[in-house]
């Protein structure tokens, strides 16, 4: 009976079953398709927006606290694929004579790179002239020095003679800004610019150049912690936010004071996860709209006939249709 019944609604009324049907397709599949959007958007979005980051970790040890042991403490947090220890020094001043004339240049950064850096953060340092490790010019400090492979520079020291240098390579900083931001404070009060002139020098010189200065000058020298965190995160951004300063506060917890861990695989997901609730309300403001409005077409067409459906059932109950046949 059912098959019968079906077979003669499609031979009479083949086009208002189709407009039925197109609506409620319409309906379904606008829903469908946004959902799908949403979706893929959310399980990829954590992995796009951390995939930018180099250094997931900067924890700046604390003045007179043993940097060896805020390493360890680092390393063995679950989730830490690889940290090293980088020197931090301000300089009074960089000159160099190149070409017969001298250049001096205001005061800069020297940092203490350890040697593999480059292997375990790519893109932190790209080599532009010379070679990868010894000592490195950044490439505006370089210009400034009119510098390249091979040139002298002397590196002033606050109180203390200058150190004189052979330069090694000249280096691009990509990510300058997150490189020297000051680890635990606000937005607002971080540097405007990265510093122009930066030296970067194997540890053994860094430590045997600066160390002097930490014991007269202990605010001019400090370390930092760089680490690399594991990046299989949870999809949804909100999510891994969550796991990530989690896991960043407790670490800070651990130090006991000895460092303050600045997170910028957080801050780069706290952002992502404001991307995402974003796409919720596109999907709120632009899908369910359009979705009641194609469910409200299909119901004014089923509508329609409910009059003729209602006689058509009293005619199947006369021959013995049951509820259950009536709703197939």
């Amino acid at each position: 009976m059912i098959r019968i019944w079906l077979a003669g609604l499609l031979r009479r009324r083949g086009g208002r079953l189709l407009g039925v049907a197109a609506g409620v397709a319409t309906a379904v599949a606008l829903l469908a398709a946004l959902g799908g959007f949403l979706g893929a958007t959310r399980a990829t979005m954590t992995a796009q927006s951390v995939r930018p980051v180099v250094v997931d970790w900067q924890v700046q040890a604390a003045g007179g606290a043993d940097a060896r042991q805020v390493l360890t403490t680092v390393r063995h947090t679950p989730g830490t694929r690889a940290a090293l220890s980088v020197g931090y020094a301000v300089t009074s001043g960089l000159s160099a004579t190149a070409g017969g004339t001298s250049q001096t240049t205001g005061p800069g950064a020297v940092l203490g790179v350890p040697a593999g850096y480059r292997a375990t953060f790519p893109g932190e340092i790209r080599v532009l002239a010379g070679r990868g490790d010894g000592v490195l010019l950044a490439q505006q400090t370089a210009a400034n020095l009119h510098a390249a492979p091979g040139t002298k520079v002397a590196v002033g020291r606050a109180g203390l003679p200058p150190v004189t240098v052979r330069v090694d390579g000249v280096v691009d900083l990509p990510h300058a800004d997150s490189l020297f931001q000051k680890v635990g404070a606000p937005a607002q009060s971080q540097p405007t610019a990265p510093p122009d002139n930066v030296v970067l020098l194997p540890p053994s010189r860094w430590h045997a150049a600066f160390d002097p200065l930490a014991r007269t000058r202990p605010g001019l020298v400090h370390d930092q912690i760089h680490a690399r965190r594991s990046h299989a995160l949870p999809p949804d951004p909100a999510v891994a936010y969550a796991a990530a300063t989690g896991s960043a506060h407790h670490t800070d917890l651990r130090l006991a004071g000895a460092g303050v861990v600045g997170d910028n695989l957080g801050a780069v997901l706290d952002a992502a996860r404001s991307d995402a609730l974003y796409a919720q309300m596109l999907f709120l403001f632009l899908g369910v709209p359009g979705a009641v409005l194609a469910g409200g077409l299909t119901a004014a067409v089923a509508g329609a006939g409910a009059a003729r459906r209602r006689r058509e059932q009293s005619l199947l109950r006369t021959r013995g249709a049951s509820t259950g046949q009536l709703l197939q």
